[in-house]
C-alpha cells in the first residue's frame, strides 16, 4: 500500500535523553457537555416549554433529551465491556526493554541504546510454560540477557530463551516460571470489519495504556515493510504509535486476535491507520519457533506477480483482479510437477479462495509440508483443478531471497560511478542533477541517494535502494558526507528522517523514525 507524504513505522520506541518524541494529548471533533442522566436544570426566566438546556447541548423538544436517557440505559453496558475486557488483559500486558548496540562508520565507534516494546503473555499448545509474544524488531540485536520484560505490578524478568522470526516480524521469549496469567488467543480469521477492539501497550513509554476502536480493514500489505514477507495485516484506528509494538489486539471477549506492528503517519504519531499481525498467523510462528527452533515453511517453487493490475486480469478472462498470477514456474519444482504454468491465475489453495498475493504466500507457508493441497487457477478463460504436494522452501527450493540484498543486488550493474559514504548500514552517493534525473527525481532535487542497505541496518526494514535522503530532523541534507555527519552523532536519536522516492512517474515524501 503506498501512500503519498506518509510512511510506515514500525512502533517501537527508544529510550535516550527524554523521549525524542513531541505529542499532544487531545480529542478532535465536539463537544458533547451534558451530565446524561441528570435532570435538566432549572432555567430562569420565561422558558418556551418545548426548549431545555442540558449543558452545552440544545433539544428543540423535551422528548429528544428524554430519549438520550433511555438510550444511555440501554447501551451503558458498553463501557463496562471495556472496562472488564481491560481489567481481564491488562494482567498478561508487559513492558520490554532491550539493550542494543549500533556501529558507526565500519564499526569504527559504538553507540548504545535500549529500544522499547511491548508483548503479551501466552501458552502455547505445543509445549508447557509461558511465553511472552511481541516482534521481532522490539528486540532484534538484543541478547537474552539484555532483554528486560516488565510485569503489570512492576517486577522484571529476563527471558530463559529467545526466538524470532524475521520474515513475520515475530519474537518469542520463553519465562523461567509458571505462575503469571496469560492471555487467551482468539481467532483472527473470525475477526470482522467494523467489530470492536482493544490495543494495550506502552506508547511513549507510557506502560499499560488501553485504546479503543475498530477492525478497519484485511489483508493489509505494505511495501515499506520490506523484509517482512508474511503480510496480511489488520487495520485498525485504535490508537497505536511507537512504543506499541509486540502489543495485543483484543476484541470484546478479551482475546488476542493480533499483535501490534505499525503504523501508516506522516509526522510519526498515529493517525487511524494501525497494522496488526493476525493471531493465527502469530501462533503458528510462535509453535514452529518453541518445536522447532526455526519456521519450517512451505513453498510451491513460483515467482508471484506483485503488480497484478485489472488490465492484466481483463487479458486473462477476469472480471477483477483476484487470486494471484503466476509470474514463473521453478523447473523441477512442487509446482512444476503439479503441472502450474507461468500466467496461471492461484484462485483457491487448500479448499480456500485466495485474495492476492500475500494470501496465496501465507497460506502456502502454514500449510503442512510433504501433503497434497488442491489447487485451483485460471488459466485460458477457466478453472482448472489441480493438486500439489507443499515442500519445505528452506530445505528442498533454497533459501528465500533477502529482499534487501536482492534490491542491491538488482542495481548492481546499474550502480551510479562516484565515491560513497557509509553510516548505520546505509551506503549513500551525493545526488546531483544529472543523477537525479537518472532515477525519476527532479533535477533541483539534492540530498544522498541510498546505494545499498545493509540486513543489519535499522533502515533494512524502512527505507530502499535508490531513495534519497532529502532531510534530517527537519535540517535539508544536500550530499552524502552531510547525511554521515547526522546519522553518526550519538546524540542525534531518535532521527526523523525525510525520503523522497520515485513511483510511477510520481514522487512519494516518505518521513521515517529510526532510534
Amino acid at each position: 500500500m503506498k501512500m503519498r507524504s506518509a510512511s510506515i513505522m514500525l512502533v517501537a520506541g527508544s529510550l535516550g535523553v527524554g523521549l525524542g518524541v513531541g505529542f499532544q494529548i487531545g480529542r478532535g471533533g465536539g463537544v458533547l457537555s451534558a451530565q446524561v442522566g441528570a435532570p435538566a436544570p432549572a432555567l430562569d426566566g420565561p422558558v418556551n416549554p418545548s426548549v431545555r438546556k442540558v449543558g452545552l447541548v440544545e433539544a428543540n423538544d423535551a422528548k429528544v433529551y428524554d430519549e438520550l436517557v433511555r438510550e444511555y440505559d440501554r447501551f451503558k453496558h458498553v463501557d463496562r465491556m471495556f472496562e472488564l475486557v481491560s481489567q481481564a488483559v491488562r494482567p498478561t500486558v508487559v513492558h520490554i526493554v532491550t539493550q542494543k548496540t549500533t556501529r558507526h562508520e565500519e564499526g569504527q565507534r559504538v553507540r548504545k541504546f535500549e529500544e522499547t516494546g511491548s508483548g503479551v503473555i501466552v501458552r502455547s499448545d505445543k509445549a508447557p510454560g509461558l511465553f511472552v509474544l511481541t516482534n521481532h524488531h522490539v528486540i532484534e540485536g538484543g541478547k537474552s540477557n539484555r532483554i528486560r520484560v516488565f510485569l503489570h505490578d512492576g517486577r522484571s524478568i529476563i527471558p530463559e530463551t529467545v526466538w524470532s522470526d524475521v520474515m513475520a516480524d515475530i519474537a518469542v521469549l520463553k519465562l523461567d516460571r509458571d505462575d503469571l496469567p496469560a492471555a487467551r488467543l482468539g481467532d483472527s480469521d473470525a475477526a470482522q470489519i467494523g467489530s470492536w477492539v482493544l490495543a494495550l501497550g506502552s506508547p511513549f513509554g507510557l506502560t499499560h495504556s488501553v485504546s479503543q476502536g475498530i477492525i478497519s480493514a484485511r489483508s493489509r500489505h505494505m511495501d515499506e515493510l520490506q523484509d517482512v514477507e508474511n503480510q496480511d495485516f489488520l487495520q485498525t484506528d485504535a490508537a497505536i504509535n511507537p512504543g506499541n509494538s509486540g502489543g495485543p489486539l483484543v476484541n470484546m471477549l478479551g482475546e488476542v486476535v493480533g499483535i501490534n506492528n505499525s503504523i501508516a503517519s506522516s509526522h510519526g504519531g498515529n493517525e487511524g491507520v494501525g497494522f496488526s499481525i493476525p493471531i493465527n498467523l502469530a501462533r503458528w510462528i510462535m509453535n514452529e519457533l518453541i518445536v522447532h527452533g526455526r519456521v519450517a515453511r512451505g513453498g510451491l517453487g513460483v515467482v508471484l506477480d506483485p503488480d497484478f493490475r485489472p488490465e492484466k486480469a481483463v487479458e486473462r478472462g477476469l472480471d477483477r483482479p483476484r487470486g494471484a498470477l503466476i509470474e514463473r514456474v521453478s523447473p523441477d519444482s512442487p509446482a512444476s510437477r503439479a503441472g502450474v504454468r507461468d500466467g496461471d491465475v492461484v484462485l483457491q489453495f487448500g479448499g480456500a479462495a485466495i485474495l492476492d498475493l500475500n494470501h496465496l504466500i501465507n497460506a502456502v507457508s502454514m500449510s503442512p509440508i510433504g501433503q497434497p493441497a488442491d489447487l485451483v487457477v485460471w488459466r485460458d478463460g477457466r478453472e482448472a483443478k489441480l493438486q500439489v504436494t507443499v515442500a519445505d522452501r528452506e530445505r528442498t527450493l533454497g533459501p528465500p531471497v533477502d529482499r534487501t540484498e536482492a534490491a542491491r543486488q538488482g542495481r548492481s550493474k546499474d550502480r551510479p560511478v562516484g565515491p560513497t559514504s557509509l553510516a548505520l548500514g546505509l551506503e549513500l552517493m551525493s545526488l546531483d542533477g544529472d543523477l537525479a534525473v537518472g532515477h525519476g527525481l527532479p533535477k533541483s532535487s539534492r540530498g544522498a541517494l541510498v546505494v545499498a542497505v545493509e540486513a543489519e541496518s535499522p533502515f533494512a526494514p524502512l527505507c530502499r535502494v535508490d531513495d534519497v535522503i532529502s532531510a534530517i530532523n527537519d535540517q535539508p541534507i544536500q550530499t552524502a558526507e552531510e547525511a554521515v555527519r547526522f546519522l553518526a552523532h550519538e546524540d542525534a536519536a531518535p532521527l526523523i528522517i525525510s525520503l523522497d522516492r520515485a513511483t510511477n512517474g510520481r514522487v512519494e515524501r516518505h518521513v521515517i523514525r529510526v532510534p
